[in-house]
């Protein structure tokens, strides 16, 4: 392939691509779409994941669809379900009927730098979620918005990133609830896009900053599909205890236009 200052051009000479560092994405709190993405690009996400507390515990389920349609912005759909399991002792009748589908989420996100020189990446977007009551979706809550800023940056083989952005809960008020920070560190296994790593999800409330340590693998078992496992440990004393989540990941073969 020919590289350009700006643009990469495909074997064929029919196609102009903008350039693109790959990086690691983080397997719990992912990306919207990769970061620098292309126009066409897709990606189909499932998946699986447990939050034991000490009442409770909360199986959750996601669906997930990202897609490109144009270069550097990714937008992505989805819908998260949850469901809780509560021991017929507890009085905690109203965790058993707020399960089913939480809400529905929309975000983009707009590469606006892509060095190849410096291997990094810098980016902007938005997350918007619109929260229900169970499988009542007529029933609104209320809704999130997390505007967020990304940097991220190839080391050879480790690869580090950034998430940080406030997040805002609105209902009857609207309010600022906390500070996210997340951060990233991987190691990519020579000549794969399988990685090894831990993200830290931090978040900073009036209150408090809690934290949750999260060693994560991802594993390619084909060109298009990849299998992903984060497992969640708090760093202070809470009601939440191990928590993981399971992602299986497909990416179907982008369509190169002529």
């Amino acid at each position: 392939m020919v590289i350009t200052s700006s643009k990469v051009l495909s074997q064929t000479g029919t196609s102009m691509l903008p350039v693109k560092v790959s990086h690691a994405e983080p397997v719990f709190f992912d990306l919207i779409r990769d970061l620098g993405a292309r126009k066409g690009e897709r990606e189909l996400n499932v998946g699986m994941g447990m939050i034991s507390t000490n009442a409770y515990t909360i199986q959750s389920y996601l669906v997930e669809y990202e897609f490109a349609p144009v270069n550097r912005l990714g937008v992505e759909i989805e819908l998260p379900f949850s469901f809780h399991k509560v021991p017929d002792s507890e009085d905690l009748a109203h965790e058993k009927t707020d399960t089913g589908l939480e809400g529905i989420k929309a975000a983009f996100q707009y590469s606006f730098l892509v060095s190849e020189k410096h291997q990094a990446t810098l980016a902007i977007g938005y997350i918007y979620e619109m929260h229900g009551k169970g499988f009542d979706m007529l029933h609104y809550s209320g809704s999130t918005h997390n505007p967020f800023f990304i940097v991220a940056k190839r080391w050879g083989r480790f690869h580090t990133l950034l998430y940080t952005g406030p997040l805002f809960e609105s209902g009857q008020q609207h309010h600022l609830q906390s500070l996210i920070i997340n951060t990233n560190i991987d190691y990519v296994l020579p000549g794969t896009k399988n990685f090894i790593g831990i993200e830290f999800n931090k978040e900073i409330t009036k209150e408090k900053l809690s934290m949750v340590v999260r060693p994560q693998v991802k594993m390619a078992l084909s060109n298009q599909i990849a299998l992903g496992l984060a497992i969640g440990i708090p760093t202070a004393h809470t009601e939440e205890k191990l928590d993981f989540l399971l992602r299986w990941i497909y990416e179907p073969r982008k369509k190169i236009s002529r």
